[in-house]
């Protein structure tokens, strides 16, 4: 079996995330209970513990792994052509 190219990786992984969490009702559920309790839609910022925040922001930055790879435009693999940094690119604030 060939090695699988980074490009094929990629789409693999685009395709698993979406079979996973939006691909069934049940994986819809789990997606919709993961952005509750990872805070997708709520501040992240606890006044009384900077440590309580940054766990927040941690726990925060798993749903929008799983979002940005559910997201991912997989036309961009061919603009990108043969390149060692084809994964999706995050904001420097995330």
């Amino acid at each position: 079996m060939p090695e699988q190219t980074e490009s094929d990786k990629i789409k693999q992984r685009n395709s698993d995330f979406l079979q996973v969490f939006s691909g069934s009702p049940q994986g819809k559920r789990v997606y919709d209970f993961l952005a509750k309790g990872c805070f997708k839609k709520e501040c992240t910022f606890n006044k009384d513990s900077a440590r309580k925040s940054d766990f927040n922001a941690g726990a925060r930055s798993v749903i929008l792994e799983i979002d940005n790879w559910m997201e991912f435009d997989l036309s961009t693999l061919e603009e990108a052509g043969k390149t060692d940094n084809i994964e999706p690119e995050r904001e420097q604030n995330e």
